[in-house]
């Protein structure tokens, strides 16, 4: 998005200071103390500078700078964290999925999409070019998260290592698969927390994840046997899907109940090569 006109002095000075205090996204009180002007006439620039192409209104009072240089695409990632909780807020939030993926540094493929998990419905918006899609997770399922440095002077909420593995491979659509999961357990294999992943396991009591994080563990040589016991300990009967975002095809694994429909060798083949 470019500009329509060129910005003013003070329209210029405004977001100058704004930036040099690191505020790329402020709120009208902000403004104020730089402007002086009041509330109503600073509120009035600032829908201005908006509708011009220099500001982004993420919600009622609160504002993010278009960088001047490259416009929206280029809007740095841990500044759109920080959209998101502030978009987000007063409601609790953490970043989760993909997009938690990227923050553990469990891919090594940009996210496009932004995907943080709410306690309630919320439809998906996109913000300054960018795709924010909401997971709902009722209040059995959210839990589980950190706060981390998003930039020098934000924190935002990401779901932590072990529920970032539990949350995929409970919906592995949201993460691209479960392969693209199986290269970020390699990545991170050294600081996940054996003991909190089973006692997460144990209490989201989701079968399905049960099976598929074992699976995972057992391929790559992981984890401790004490670790794969208490695994194989939730499972149930019932034969479920490796990756159910692959057809419903494969031999069937009766170890932990599942139908294997992407091949073991292919997961090996995609961190061992």
């Amino acid at each position: 998005m470019k500009a329509t006109k060129t910005l003013g002095p003070a329209s210029a000075e405004l977001l100058l200071r704004l930036s040099a205090q690191g505020k790329t996204i402020f709120s009208i009180a902000d403004a104020q103390a730089i402007t002086h002007k009041d509330y109503k006439a600073t509120a009035t620039l600032l829908s201005q500078l908006a509708h011009k192409g220099w500001l982004v209104r993420l919600v009622p009072g609160k504002y993010l700078i278009v960088p001047l240089e490259a416009g929206l695409e280029g809007i740095p990632m841990a500044d759109r964290y920080v959209i998101a909780r502030e978009v987000l807020t007063p409601l609790p939030y953490y970043i989760s999925h993909y997009s938690a993926m990227e923050l553990h540094q469990m891919t090594t493929q940009p996210v496009n999409t932004l995907y943080v998990t709410v306690p309630r419905q919320r439809a998906q918006r996109v913000i300054a070019g960018v795709e924010y899609r909401f997971v709902y997770a009722n209040r059995r399922s959210f839990w589980g998260w950190e706060s981390i440095w998003a930039t020098d002077q934000e924190q935002v909420r990401v779901s932590d290592l072990e529920k970032t593995l539990l949350d995929c491979v409970v919906r592995p659509e949201l993460c691209g698969g479960l392969a693209e999961l199986a290269r970020g357990l390699w990545l991170r294999k050294d600081d996940l927390d054996e003991d909190r992943l089973v006692a997460y396991v144990r209490r989201l009591d989701h079968k399905a994840a049960a099976k598929r994080i074992g699976f995972l563990l057992e391929t790559y040589g992981l984890g401790r046997p004490e670790t794969i016991s208490a695994l194989r300990s939730f499972i149930n009967r019932r034969y479920t899907l490796l990756d159910p975002t692959l057809p419903d095809v494969g031999v069937y694994r009766a170890r932990w109940r599942l139908r294997i429909n992407l091949d073991p060798e292919e997961l090996k083949a995609t961190v061992w090569t």
